[in-house]
């Protein structure tokens, strides 16, 4: 998970999935998104766009769709 804008809720949203999920935060020139999601091959499998909340439910579909359940 890549947190583009350092926002708090982000560095503890995928802590159910230590070991298949890491959190970095990085600063960038993007001003469309505040998250990214990327597996694995480098494909971005979700985005947070700019501002929107960081819901539960979406966080959970995405993270479980490509990383499986939570520990």
């Amino acid at each position: 998970m890549l947190d583009l804008v350092d926002r708090a809720e982000v560095r503890g949203a995928a802590a159910a999935w230590t070991g298949r999920v890491n959190t970095v935060t990085a600063r960038t020139d993007r001003v469309d998104v505040d998250v990214l999601l990327i597996r694995p091959d480098g494909c971005v499998a979700w985005a947070l766009p700019t501002g929107q909340d960081l819901d539960a439910t979406t966080r959970v579909c995405a993270l479980g769709t490509w990383f499986g359940q939570p520990a």
